[in-house]
């Protein structure tokens, strides 16, 4: 068994997010590119933001003074659905699609399809970037890895929050919202998610009481992962009143790795979720491929019918886990 950092499937997100920037990149593709933003409308996303005067938010990068009137946002990974979330529109984001770790509601992706993209994964375009004329950017994305924060901030007032596990991500959002005169929007989020959260540790206390959760996935190689308590779902479920099996509810790490012969760590959980990808709807292949051990067909949770698909497994911010908990709220009915 062993543990790591950074999360095994942003690494996987990343790395293949790169190889297809790469291939864009073989063929021309950036080359292109450096005029297209300068027609953009400006207020893109709504209007002005933070309007009031300029703020100064303690950012990963240091203090950063945000001026007032800003209009023309770039967002980096996942920031652009932190932006979404509070209602404001970038005018250039990384790529969004199932190669790239953040996911979108249903809501927002006709948004998203109108902004332009500047790269994707951690292959940012920098001169597209420049072509934007934005007059903030903001990063938030995984400490591993090289975000060229130093080149952006050559090109407008940089924040960059640099993330090293999930709670840092809802930590992020807030800043965010501060950022951007969005204060009165995350604290409503936030308020939702409490309450939803709340609801439901009343209404199906008896039921919570008695169900152990847990959360898997794989990325092939031979081995599988399992979520903690301090997980991205792991911390919605905590906030929903639910009870850990026992391989989850150790919370030293957000994240364990095991091989596939250890799956009987899984044996005491009546409930496995598993990762559905926001973009296709599909659980991802290695993860399916634990169906074909002898060991997981043995689970007790697998046995009961009680492996269930679940979007937004990365949870990033308070939109997509106001839906987590409509998901497991779905679960806890039909218990």
């Amino acid at each position: 068994m062993n543990t790591r950092a950074l999360t095994s499937r942003t690494a996987r997100a990343f790395a293949a997010a790169a190889a297809v920037a790469l291939a864009a990149t073989a063929c021309g593709s950036s080359g292109d590119s450096g005029d297209s933003g300068k027609d953009a409308a400006p207020g893109a996303g709504g209007g002005a933001v933070n309007t009031a005067g300029p703020v100064t938010v303690e950012a990963t990068n240091g203090k950063v003074t945000v001026p007032a009137g800003v209009q023309r946002i770039v967002s980096i990974s996942y920031a652009t659905g932190a932006l979404l979330d509070l209602g404001v529109q970038p005018v250039g984001t990384s790529t969004i699609d199932e190669n790239n770790p953040m996911e979108l509601l249903p809501s927002q992706t006709e948004a998203a399809k109108k902004i332009e993209p500047i790269g994707s994964g951690i292959e940012i375009n920098i001169e597209k970037v420049a072509s934007l004329r934005p007059d903030l950017i903001i990063v938030e994305g995984a400490t591993a890895f090289d975000w060229g924060v130093s080149k952006l901030e050559g090109i407008a007032p940089t924040l960059y929050f640099g993330i090293d596990k999930p709670v840092d991500l809802l930590n992020a959002q807030e800043k965010i919202a501060t950022a951007v005169g969005k204060e009165a929007e995350f604290k409503k989020l936030k308020s939702d998610y409490e309450a939803k959260a709340a609801k439901i540790r009343t209404d199906y206390a008896d039921k919570l009481n008695s169900i152990k959760w847990t959360i898997a996935s794989s990325y092939g190689g031979g081995e599988f992962l399992v979520d903690t308590a301090t997980s991205w779902v792991g911390r919605v479920l905590n906030d929903a009143g639910a009870k850990f099996s026992q391989a989850s509810a150790d919370t030293a790490d957000h994240e364990v790795t095991y091989s596939v012969e250890k799956l009987d760590v899984l044996a005491d959980a009546d409930v496995i979720l598993i990762p559905r990808t926001a973009a296709t709807g599909e659980v991802p292949q290695d993860t399916k491929d634990l169906d074909k051990q002898p060991s997981w067909q043995n689970l007790k949770a697998v046995k009961a019918g009680k492996v269930v698909p679940l979007t937004y497994a990365t949870t990033d911010r308070y939109g997509t886990s106001i839906d987590v908990l409509d998901q497991i709220e779905a679960v806890l009915k039909g218990q």
